[in-house]
């Protein structure tokens, strides 16, 4: 009897004792993501093969639409605005005049859709190819080859075609590059509803930059992407996010971007 009591004194001391905190675990989000360092050139993915895999850039593709209409001069100044053409759409901030750069601010696919005819296919397709983006296929109908298909582009293609932006070695004018550059800058008069959170608070001198893209296709379901550039005190980087899925609800490749760049100790 008497041996038994050091087993049960520590049993009782063992149940009374709380158990110890677990960390919780990492946030983990759908899709891919990836970042390149424009210093170090070193790679960062959370899924080679996702990251891989093209799919369709959907407003994305307004970057480089927005390069070629001004080196091509389908658009000289980026401030000017486009009148509307008075059909009522969808997004309400679509119904009314445009400039290039609050084109770029709401995605108003109809300014673009305007700016593909006056460029036409054949300097499109020129262009493209001298950017080295995704496939290059624009065939089909000219006014929304990037909603769907043909073209499509994986997330490290994205990247990669945001490196030479920002690095400056595509072969456009400084004027033309630093125009698109500026025009990408989040800043809380810049953001809209969707893409607020890119407004920060972000560490002190940080500068983030971006455009989203959504669409949904028969090959991929939905499709979510934010790809953009952080300047910061911690280093200078290029990013693209990708989730696709069905029935995703908002900007999740925006959010999932977000908390990336933070987890990765980029903001």
């Amino acid at each position: 009897m008497t041996q038994a009591v050091p087993v049960l004194l520590t049993a009782l001391l063992l149940s009374s004792t709380p158990a110890l905190a677990q960390p919780a675990p990492a946030k983990k989000h759908p899709g891919c993501f990836v970042l390149l360092d424009l210093k170090t050139g070193e790679l960062k993915r959370n899924d080679a093969e996702q990251c891989a895999k093209r799919v369709s850039p959907a407003s994305t593709f307004k970057v480089p639409h927005a390069l070629i209409a001004l080196e091509t001069g389908v658009v000289k100044d980026p401030t000017a605005v486009r009148k509307w053409d008075g059909q009522k759409r969808r997004i309400a901030d679509w119904n009314r005049a445009h400039s290039l750069e609050s084109a770029i601010r709401y995605s108003v696919v109809w300014f673009f859709q305007g700016t593909a005819k006056e460029i036409g296919r054949e300097r499109m397709k020129d262009w493209l190819h001298r950017f080295g983006y995704g496939n290059e296929d624009i065939s089909g109908e000219l006014t929304g080859f990037w909603l769907g298909n043909p073209l499509r582009i994986s997330a490290e293609e994205q990247v990669r075609f945001l490196a030479k932006l920002y690095r400056n070695e595509l072969p456009v004018s400084e004027r033309t590059r630093e125009q698109v550059k500026r025009m990408l800058v989040y800043t809380p008069e810049t953001v809209t509803e969707r893409t607020k959170r890119m407004a920060g608070p972000w560490p002190s001198g940080a500068v983030v930059s971006g455009k989203t893209g959504s669409t949904n296709t028969k090959e991929d379901g939905d499709v979510s992407w934010l790809v953009g550039h952080v300047r910061s005190p911690r280093g200078e980087y290029v990013f693209a996010s990708l989730v696709t899925g069905e029935h995703l609800e908002g900007p999740v490749a925006l959010h999932a971007a977000a908390d990336e760049l933070q987890a990765l100790d980029v903001l």
